[in-house]
């Protein structure tokens, strides 16, 4: 059978549940909003003109693509556990810490709240927060190009559990 095909398959098999549809529905867009949030502040947001919610076309794309992926990753690997498929466990943890952390840490208020969390001053929340987030803004496009990469990973790989497991059986 062709890989593609049987994602595609997988795929199919798992939403076809109302309550996985739903479930995939609400995650997505749930992480929909949270990436147009943070990719708005994106530095990768500011060239283009706005399209829709305050983001160009590459955010919104971006924003899309990851939280399409990040539903479908998170959605069939519950699936697959509930019905006792081998798990992708390391592979869909991963995906999910490699798709939040990106654009969680580049352009956003996370790293001054924590620093703040734990006692620091202003001044050294203002000395500090730079340097954890240069190396982040640098390379924001490679690191979300890997994000989105190790999503599909994780939906290729858990699928091919679901088509062995799960649909076989029926």
């Amino acid at each position: 059978m062709n890989k593609g095909f049987g994602v595609i398959n997988a795929v199919r098999f798992v939403l076809n549940s109302r309550a996985y549809f739903v479930a995939f529905l609400v995650v997505a867009l749930l992480s929909f909003l949270g990436y147009s949030y943070l990719l708005s502040g994106s530095s990768l947001n500011l060239a283009l003109p706005k399209i829709a919610f305050g983001l160009n076309i590459y955010s919104l794309t971006v924003s899309l693509a990851i939280s399409v992926l990040l539903g479908l990753s998170l959605i069939m690997n519950a699936f697959a556990f509930v019905n006792g498929a081998s798990l992708s466990g390391k592979t869909g943890l991963g995906a999910v810490i490699a798709a939040i952390i990106p654009s969680g840490l580049c352009c956003t208020s996370i790293i001054p709240a924590i620093l703040a969390a734990f006692g620091a001053s202003t001044t050294t929340i203002i000395n500090v927060t730079g340097d954890f987030q240069g190396p982040f803004a640098t390379y924001e496009t490679i690191l979300i190009a890997f994000s989105m990469g190790i999503l599909f990973l994780s939906v290729l790989l858990v699928s091919r559990n679901i088509v062995r497991c799960c649909m076989v059986k029926r």
